[in-house]
């Protein structure tokens, strides 16, 4: 089926006539895509998509990977998947993408009556069904772009701190919605008052997912053990009702490097998150070196680890928090 090929070649042209006259011109054709807004019902509201999706990219490109095709009479169907090579203004991007498309024959011609044409979730997991929360929230605050100057140190860093709850959606199963409410609650005033402890600050909250901002890495890990020490305590009390988290943490120049900030040192952070084992708390290998040399923390070997979306092997380290001593900071009442 060439419709996959013909799409991508009318988008490479930029030929808004071509990629409107690849649909049928029935009332009832759709278009969904991506965006929150992009469900797109007959042919104008498919035109003015097209459109809007040429006017905010010098240029679009698709390459396919893997594409299927099949038919039955005068129906046919095609999906693809490849990825989505663009550049926006300043900005040039590579994401995974899919593509499917319900096609009938009119005139002789195969024209498409509903096309589906979306980039996976990007804070998803292999093997998952779902984004992590994580993930969830630095895809927020990556659109969201907060002013994070104050929590800075006087370098321009900021180290990041991700949260991310184990088993939350059986949990919320077995409790019931006002039983993992109350659990719920515990656990973000457990992450807040910590992070207050230790002078963080909370740039984004989703779900039970947490972003956290600090100008020094080595208080930023000591407040991740603290985390950790206090929840392990009240599962120690709870056990029918525990709270395990992960956390994952990097650091990146905030002043200088706004953009890539926002659009890697985070991913990275909430990626450490998202595939840290439950109940550990991972840094990337950057923030390793910055404070080990104090020496009152633990850490475990170094690994080089995959994560999706970034290139190439990551260093990633566990803080062997049971094994890291340090002072509690007051807690005010």
């Amino acid at each position: 089926m060439a419709m996959p090929y013909k799409f991508a070649e009318a988008f490479a042209r930029r030929d808004i006539a071509a990629l409107v006259a690849l649909f049928s011109p029935s009332p009832e054709v759709i278009y969904i895509g991506t965006g929150a807004d992009e469900r797109r019902f007959g042919i104008q509201q498919v035109r003015d998509q097209l459109q809007r999706d040429l006017d905010q990219a010098d240029e679009i490109l698709f390459r396919f990977d893997w594409v299927r095709a099949g038919s039955a009479g005068p129906v046919a169907w095609t999906a693809a998947e490849g990825a989505l090579i663009a550049d926006l203004g300043q900005q040039h991007v590579e994401l995974p993408l899919r593509f499917t498309a319900v096609l009938e024959v009119l005139g002789g011609e195969w024209l498409m009556v509903q096309a589906h044409l979306s980039v996976p979730a990007a804070g998803q997991e292999l093997g998952a069904s779902f984004p992590s929360s994580a993930m969830a929230v630095a895809r927020a605050v990556a659109e969201e772009q907060p002013d994070l100057r104050g929590q800075a140190a006087p370098d321009g860093t900021v180290t990041i701190l991700f949260t991310d709850l184990e088993d939350s959606t059986l949990m919320t199963e077995r409790l019931g919605d006002q039983g993992w409410m109350r659990l719920l609650r515990t656990h973000n005033a457990i992450l807040r008052r910590r992070v207050h402890a230790h002078g963080g600050f909370e740039v984004k909250s989703q779900g039970d997912g947490f972003m956290f901002a600090f100008s020094g890495g080595r208080e930023a890990i000591l407040c991740a053990v603290d985390i950790q020490r206090e929840f392990a305590a009240h599962n120690e009390s709870n056990p029918d009702m525990p709270l395990v988290v992960r956390i994952g943490m990097h650091a990146g120049e905030v002043v200088r490097e706004r953009g890539d900030f926002f659009g890697r040192n985070v991913v990275l952070a909430a990626r450490i998150a998202a595939q840290a084992p439950a109940g550990s708390i991972w840094v990337s290998g950057l923030l390793k070196d910055l404070v080990e040399a104090a020496g009152d923390i633990r850490f475990g070997p170094e690994e080089l680890i995959d994560l999706k979306g970034l290139t190439g092997l990551q260093r990633v380290a566990e803080v062997l928090w049971e094994e890291t001593e340090h002072v509690h900071p007051e807690l005010e009442e």
